[in-house]
């Protein structure tokens, strides 16, 4: 008695809905690997270390955030156009990785490039360095505090509602730069290394810059729907939630941990050494001839 061939052949004219798929152990594996969300996570931080890379070489103050946003821009908007809006933030979130990555290393490295070509770098470097000396932060003023983050929030959402997140990419830019620039400056100077590199990265600033990044893809929403982009409507409003409380949290670490973080860096830091751009352990040598 012949067994039954249960083995189906698809003719090679016939026409198949939807993406080819594979069946393989009762797991359907996607034909294309290119069209699903970790391929634009990747991609996106290999945008994030190349437009980094691309304005670090250009030499100039402004070229550098804006090929930086470019380039986050391109990996943000191919996210969005082909697996949704909650990957396209997803993959601004890489891109801001793998800008850091680049920039830290090349921070390391080239500290008196870092102030050149850094918006901002040696204004708040200066205004972090005292604040680890003397522990005096925003607990002290938390009226202004607050009201400073709402005045950059606004810009940030108005900036990603007129632009479909291009400018406000952008702005993002310069903020990770004149932090990171910050960082290096740490690393560089540390006493205690893993405590260094712990702590370098307030945890307030890093929940701001996931929040921000949530506020960006929520925002351009209507500006992509008028070119036809349109999103889930349900995605948005849960991104534009995410990021209020990822506001809120942030300013709320702000206050609550300043005091305890500046302690714990002062502890670690040869702040001097930072201030003077060098090592903690290369000894500071005045060139008088």
């Amino acid at each position: 008695m012949r067994e039954r061939d249960d083995t189906t052949t698809i003719p090679s004219n016939s026409q198949v809905p939807g993406p080819v798929v594979r069946a393989c152990d009762n797991a359907v594996m996607p034909a294309s690997w290119t069209l699903s969300g970790p391929y634009f996570l990747v991609f996106a931080f290999l945008c994030g270390v190349a437009g980094f890379r691309v304005g670090w070489r250009l030499r100039g103050r402004f070229l550098l955030p804006v090929c930086q946003g470019l380039f986050g821009w391109m990996a943000f908007l191919a996210a969005w156009r082909f697996v949704g809006a909650a990957w396209a933030a997803g993959a601004v979130l890489a891109w801001a990785l793998g800008t850091t990555l680049a920039s830290v290393h090349a921070f390391l490295r080239h500290p008196r490039e870092a102030d050149e070509r850094v918006l901002r770098a040696r204004t708040y470097r200066e205004g972090m360095l005292e604040w680890i000396e003397t522990g005096r932060g925003p607990e002290q003023r938390p009226a202004a505090t607050s009201a400073s983050h709402a005045r950059e929030t606004i810009w940030y959402a108005a900036a990603a509602v007129l632009t479909a997140n291009l400018a406000s990419i952008g702005l993002g830019a310069v903020l990770l730069n004149y932090m990171n620039a910050y960082v290096a400056t740490l690393l560089r100077a540390a006493v205690m290394p893993g405590r260094v590199l712990l702590l370098a990265w307030n945890v307030w600033s890093v929940t701001r810059v996931v929040a921000y990044v949530l506020l960006g893809a929520a925002a351009a929403g209507p500006m992509l729907r008028v070119f036809g982009w349109g999103a889930d409507a349900t995605v948005l409003r849960r991104l534009a939630i995410a990021a209020g409380a990822g506001l809120v949290l942030d300013l709320s670490l702000k206050l609550a941990l300043s005091r305890r973080c500046a302690a714990a860096l002062a502890a670690s830091v040869d702040v001097q050494a930072a201030r003077a751009g060098r090592s903690a352990s290369h000894p500071l040598v005045l060139d008088l001839d």
